[in-house]
């Protein structure tokens, strides 16, 4: 089974940029990355599942009602 990560990459002047690489573990798109782009380094690397968690954890803050969570009745 081969997953698709998405890198943020950072090369060689500061700049960053995106990179797909599939692979079947995070060591080797770590690898693949490495190999791929010498003069860069791995930034961020998420897997499908990862970039779903963030988003949710996202989401979940942007719509936190203190209310929902308020341990004081009324």
């Amino acid at each position: 089974m081969t997953i698709k990560f998405h890198a943020v990459m950072i090369d060689e002047t500061g700049c960053e940029f995106g990179a797909d690489v599939t692979a079947a573990s995070r060591e080797e798109a770590y690898q693949a990355l490495a190999e791929n782009y010498p003069e860069s380094r791995v930034d961020q690397l998420e897997s499908p599942e990862d970039t779903a968690a963030r988003e949710k954890r996202i989401y979940d803050a942007a719509f936190f009602d203190e209310d929902d969570y308020s341990d004081e009745e009324e």
